[in-house]
């Protein structure tokens, strides 16, 4: 027997007690839901573990790699460097002090100063912050650099040559930008203006001088970026601190900053009280017109207004001895103004309907306005004879008569040429009249009005000067205040403490770079294996059986080592015989009791371990007093005529192709109660035989002379010859293999299996790692091995002498 065939005995070759038929019949009180897991509720940590186990080498190499690239980028940090300064911040003047301006900015707002580009871009002018340099001992040959209105940044290469006496300027993507003779102007042409000393030039004989340029905007930005404010709320102290990698320059920018911050502050303050003096000056000279304008004024109304009737003259209306012509006049012409209105919209909707063919005499002579308009009169005259001698016409001749058809074209033409002109030139007419007599109306009704007016005129102007006075005195009042503000103006803000050049650096961050990696590489490398874990398309875990495939775990192969230690061996061997016997109890339940057991042991593809488990496991049925038959269904590359050490020819196929009887195909094995049935002769068309009426009938004799039937078959994936052997046996078992089968090809293939009638009993999962936590619901405990010994010879007691 193979090394890879396991027999169902210890490693000492002595028999292991197995059941009995009639223990498996006794055992109908079996629960098959024994057998498989209890559902993990919660996070699956035995997964995550187990992929942790899986892939602890390519853990081990990414946090190996994250830490080393931290070590790597510790060579390339730089030591920062901060500086710190103070500011002092005067309070609030108090209101029974003397006379001083009030304070520009308030409470957090001096922290918002700060960091305004009118202070930012004034130090980064100053300092040139926005020109970087990598070697410090090139300040000299940058002292002279300055950016013109227009430039061009981004990063230089300067390069001289000694021998030539000539350098080069070009890009950082080498684009020659300017080459020249030392002591000239570089950059002029990308907005540089710049011209060091020729001997500063020639000093740096062929060195590459790299730099950078930036918009000052930008520099400001990265300037804010480092700067670090804190003042406590109604506190008077501003700390700042400025972190960097060049100490020089850090406390120069700095002591620069707070210089400038002051100067700001103490220019707006200066600035506003100004302004405020110049707008206080400007607002009372302008107050002091607005006034003169005012009285002037009212003077002016008072004495044009001293000869006009004012409101002790009361006119009563109903009277007419108290009534003014004018107030006749006024009515007389409203009234005209409105009979003019109702005749021109009468006049208006007359044309209308002339329009629309419905013009009549009558309409007209109901309109007082057209008794006026002698043309309009002449013509409906003329309209109304005309028609008169039509309908005489009309007595006596028909339409077809000339004088007819002449005299309805004048009658057409009066209706909706002559009449309707005439009726616009007088709607026309009346709406001039109209107007007239309005404007007429409007201008008698200011008359009226002008008495009150003329009052409420005299009591506006006397509030206008008022008001004006007493805000000309106010005015005054704050101008004053604001002169004297202006004499005796102090700055708001005082250097209390500025910057001194740091002698250590205030951080390293090198030990936080690498562990900051190492963490990083241990969550990457965690993350990588459950990844991989989710992305894993093969078996690895029971439930993924019982769930996506919807099988029932019939037993589980554990894998099978090579161990050296006589223990170990014993103990290996006696796991693979409990797994196959556990997997011979639940079929055995699973099947039930019609008949014997006619099982097709397949898997969804090669390397399974399918032929591994469909031996060992009718090795285990016939280790338990079953009458086994093992059919090698495999017709293409079977192989257990070598496992078990007998001939191929004849075989199964033989038999189909009628050229061997079924006695010549059924060997004996080393185990009497266990026959083979090797595959026989290779055929092309062997697949169509394992589905003719040979196949049935050799299924039926060994049916009938056997208690179990198990058909090792091909791979799913490898043809119709597992459907066809399934379809013959009616039942069929699959073994994956934990690690190694693919879960959507094995899906793929049970739906196949879904459509035939066969009856798909469960699954055996093959060489499964029972470390791991998926799988210790199916491991057995160790070192609870008997040892086989003699039986001691009892002796019979009464009855069984008796009997």
């Amino acid at each position: 027997m193979p090394s890879d065939m396991v027999p169902p005995s210890d490693p000492r070759g002595h028999a292991v007690e197995v059941a009995t038929p009639q223990m498996l019949a006794a055992a109908g009180d079996f629960d098959l839901s024994a057998v498989q897991p209890p559902p993990d509720e919660g996070v699956p940590w035995y997964r995550y573990i187990g992929a942790l186990r899986r892939y602890k080498w390519l853990i081990l190499l990414v946090i190996l790699l994250g830490t080393g690239a931290g070590v790597l980028a510790t060579r390339f940090l730089t030591p920062e460097y901060a500086v710190q300064a103070t500011i002092w911040i005067e309070s609030p003047p108090q209101r029974d002090g003397p006379v001083r301006a009030e304070n520009i900015v308030e409470g957090y707002n001096w922290v918002e100063l700060l960091t305004t580009y009118r202070v930012l871009d004034s130090v980064v002018a100053k300092e040139r912050l926005y020109l970087t340099f990598s070697d410090p001992k090139d300040s000299v040959l940058f002292r002279t650099f300055h950016l013109m209105d227009r430039f061009r940044p981004g990063d230089y290469v300067l390069q001289a040559d000694g021998n030539a006496h000539t350098f080069t300027l070009k890009s950082a993507e080498g684009l020659l930008v300017q080459t020249g003779k030392p002591g000239d102007s570089i950059g002029a042409r990308v907005g540089f203006a710049w011209r060091p000393p020729a001997a500063a030039v020639e000093a740096t004989n062929g060195r590459r001088i790299e730099f950078g340029v930036t918009s000052p905007r930008d520099a400001s930005q990265y300037l804010r970026a480092q700067l670090t404010s804190s003042m406590q709320e109604n506190g008077n102290f501003l700390r700042l601190t400025l972190t960097g990698t060049d100490p020089a320059r850090l406390t120069s920018t700095m002591n620069t900053l707070i210089n400038q911050y002051v100067d700001v502050a103490a220019e707006l303050k200066k600035r506003k009280l100004t302004e405020l003096s110049t707008i206080l000056g400007q607002q009372l000279d302008t107050i002091s017109n607005q006034l003169r304008d005012a009285e002037g004024k009212l003077e002016g109304f008072r004495v044009n207004a001293i000869t006009k009737p004012s409101e002790n003259t009361i006119i009563t209306p109903g009277l007419q001895q108290t009534t003014a012509p004018v107030v006749d006049r006024y009515f007389e012409q409203k009234i005209q103004a409105d009979q003019l209105k109702r005749d021109r919209e009468a006049l208006e909707t007359v044309l209308k309907r002339a329009k629309a063919g419905a013009l009549t005499v009558d309409a007209y002579q109901t309109i007082p306005s057209v008794r006026e308009a002698p043309d309009l009169q002449n013509a409906l005259k003329e309209l109304s004879a005309a028609e008169a001698q039509l309908r005489e016409l009309k007595l006596k001749y028909t339409e077809e008569y000339k004088p007819v058809q002449q005299l309805a074209e004048r009658i057409r033409t009066i209706r909706n040429q002559t009449i309707p002109a005439y009726t616009e030139a007088l709607i026309e007419a009346l709406q001039q009249r109209e107007n007239d007599l309005r404007q007429l109306v409007n201008s008698q009704s200011k008359e009226l009005k002008q008495i009150p007016q003329r009052t409420i005129n005299e009591q506006r102007l006397n509030r206008d000067v008022q008001s004006i006075a007493a805000l000309h005195a106010d005015l005054q009042t704050r101008y004053e205040a604001a002169k004297l503000a202006e004499a005796s103006a102090i700055p708001d803000v005082r250097i209390l403490d500025p910057a001194v050049l740091p002698e250590r650096p205030t951080s390293n961050s090198a030990p936080r770079m690498i562990f900051m990696a190492f963490m990083a590489s241990i969550g990457l490398a965690l993350a990588l294996a459950i990844l991989l874990d989710q992305l894993d398309k093969r078996f690895r875990y029971p439930e993924q059986v019982t769930n996506e495939l919807g099988l029932s775990i019939l037993g589980a192969i554990p894998a099978i080592k090579n161990l050296k230690g006589a223990r170990e061996d014993m103990e290996e061997a006696s796991h693979v015989v409990e797994a196959f016997r556990t997997v011979r109890l639940n079929l055995v339940h699973s099947y039930g009791a019609a008949g014997p057991v006619l099982l097709t042991v397949s898997s969804p593809g090669p390397g399974d371990g399918k032929s591994l488990v469909s031996s060992n496991l009718a090795l285990s049925f016939a280790e338990a007093g079953y009458r086994t038959v093992l059919v090698d269904g495999d017709i293409r590359r079977g192989e257990l005529h070598r496992m078990f050490t007998t001939e191929r020819i004849p075989g199964l196929i033989d038999y189909l192709m009628k050229a061997a009887k079924i006695d010549d195909i059924v060997r004996p094995t080393s185990h009497k109660n266990l026959m083979l049935v090797p595959c026989g002769t290779r055929r092309h068309h062997g697949p169509e035989l394992l589905g003719s009426g040979a196949m049935n009938e050799l299924m039926a004799e060994l049916k009938s002379r056997y208690n179990v039937v198990i058909v090792d078959s091909p791979p799913l994936g490898a043809g119709i010859d597992p459907f066809v052997l399934g379809t013959a046996t009616g039942n069929m078992m699959l073994v994956l293999r934990s690690g190694e089968t693919n879960r959507q090809m094995a899906e793929a293939k049970i739906r196949l299996l879904d459509r035939l009638p066969v009856r798909v009993l469960g699954a055996v999962i093959n060489d499964i790692r029972t470390s791991e936590h998926a799988y210790q619901y199916y491991s057995y405990v160790y070192g609870y091995v008997a040892d086989e010994e003699t039986e001691p010879r009892l002796t019979p007691g009464p009855k069984e002498r008796a009997g």
